[in-house]
């Protein structure tokens, strides 16, 4: 279950790299949702793109609904995937970047805090068995 949640955890930090991927994933829905919304509803792409506009973002204003069984499931589809995957990826995406981690040390507090850790040690006759660079890993 650990290993799951790691997974999925990974894949949403990767999907949430930047906002030009997430914009993409939106576009691409919506696209999607029109192309199939005109498929099945038999209506013109650009008044398929604004159904898709308006139902992914569930404003609905009622101008356009689907009336077939396949209409309706990419008006299921679309109204879960957009508010309950991308919008939260954008909110992830923009607080990651605008949240300061106030706990988070500098490199400069990272190496005065090896340097006497390192002197600590000395101090105490500690065999200091931590590597000094990355390649001894």
């Amino acid at each position: 279950m650990a290993h799951e949640r790691t997974t999925i955890t990974r894949i949403i930090t990767r999907a949430t790299d930047s906002i030009f991927e997430i914009l993409c994933y939106y576009v691409l829905t919506l696209a999607a949702s029109a192309l199939l919304f005109s498929y099945f509803e038999e209506k013109p792409l650009f008044e398929s793109f604004w159904w898709a506009c308006v139902t992914g973002l569930t404003i609905g204003y009622g101008d356009l609904y689907p009336a077939t069984v396949g209409g309706k499931i990419v008006a299921i589809v679309l109204m879960h995937i957009v508010p309950l995957i991308i919008v939260p990826l954008i909110v992830t995406w923009f607080l990651t970047t605008v949240i300061e981690d106030k706990n988070q040390f500098s490199h400069d507090e990272q190496e005065a805090i090896k340097n006497d850790i390192h002197a600590i040690k000395l101090a105490l006759n500690i065999p200091d068995e931590t590597p000094k660079d990355k390649a001894d890993v």
